[in-house]
């Protein structure tokens, strides 16, 4: 059975509105005008009726109830805040003392998807597919030697933010196409949201100088955690990056 299509706005007839229908129209507005003076005037002339007691007296104000990973923007209401759903920029590391800060602050998902995908459309129909919200970025320079750049993409829900990390870490330990090892999983305090690999070769093209990787992924409640490490000098040391990838999950 052949796929009925849906229509859009733009598919829809109009409806024509003849002179008659106008005139009805402004009778009916006329009318209700009429209605509502004088019923403000007889009103007026009425003595106030005080209000009725309330049906339950002393009603308490709900303590607030800390955010989980059950908690998403649909259940979240005055008394369940999650600080996620402020300011997303506002958890972004800043760049380092002395480091020169070329992004920080949110990216369109179409601005983001061009940047990242090699396939943009592609990549833009699969990252909507998973109900991403919103996108923040960080990008800076450590002198001419390193580069580090942090994304951040808050998902509807947990379901999305797992489904990122995942896919995500799926290739890394590729030795072609990713890091060419395990990894190494992020310190037990973090509660085993994500892991950092160190590149076990360097990237190398001709007339540049090789360039040294990493990666860390993580994921805290509906939020994806994406971190690249670059060093085009010498190799990068573990630590380093978990230690970079612990501060930007704790500060989530």
């Amino acid at each position: 059975m052949a796929n009925t299509p849906v229509a859009t706005l733009s598919d829809i007839p109009r409806r024509r509105r003849g002179r008659a229908a106008l005139l009805i129209a402004a009778a009916l507005v006329l009318g209700a005008g009429a209605g509502t003076a004088t019923g403000y005037a007889v009103q007026y002339e009425r003595p106030p009726t005080p209000l009725g007691p309330l049906a339950q007296q002393g009603l308490t104000t709900p303590k607030p109830i800390k955010a989980d990973d059950s908690t998403t923007y649909r259940s979240i209401n005055a008394n369940r805040w999650d600080r996620t759903d402020d300011d997303l920029t506002k958890m972004l590391l800043e760049a380092p003392a002395g480091a020169e800060q070329v992004e920080h602050g949110y990216k369109g998902v179409g601005d983001w998807a061009a940047d990242w995908f090699n396939d943009p459309g592609r990549g833009l129909r699969s990252i909507n597919s998973g109900d991403v919200r919103r996108i923040a970025v960080a990008h800076w320079y450590a002198g001419d030697r390193v580069t580090v750049s942090i994304t951040l993409l808050q998902f509807r829900d947990r379901t999305g933010a797992e489904a990122y990390a995942r896919s995500q870490s799926s290739y890394l330990p590729d030795t072609k196409k990713g890091a060419g090892n395990d990894g190494v999983p992020l310190p037990d305090g973090l509660k085993g949201t994500g892991r950092a690999w160190v590149y076990s070769k360097a990237h190398e093209e001709a007339g540049y100088l090789p360039v040294h990787q990493a990666r860390a992924i993580a994921r805290v409640g509906n939020i994806a955690m994406y971190m690249e490490y670059l060093d085009n000098t010498g190799t990068i040391s573990e630590k380093d990056i978990v230690d970079l990838a612990k501060r930007q999950v704790e500060q989530l």
